[in-house]
């Protein structure tokens, strides 16, 4: 074993003890249950789907590129 998998292995472990650990509180009410929260039900972001688009666009002109060189 190198010193490279030591370090990142411990790295790991340690990020995964921390979330296990931090995953157990919870929110109080007055974070949860405030007048202004965000609503989750609606779709996305409508410039996100720009974004979206462009990357598959993006994508598939590379397809193309690659496929007719």
């Amino acid at each position: 074993m190198d010193v490279n998998t030591l370090v990142f292995g411990s790295m790991a472990a340690i990020s995964l003890a921390a979330f296990l650990y931090l995953g157990r509180f919870k929110a109080s009410s007055k974070q949860t249950e405030r007048e202004d929260r965000i609503n989750w039900s609606k779709g996305m972001h409508p410039g996100f789907r720009i974004v979206w688009v462009g990357m598959i666009v993006v994508f598939i002109g590379g397809l193309i590129f690659q496929f007719f060189k």
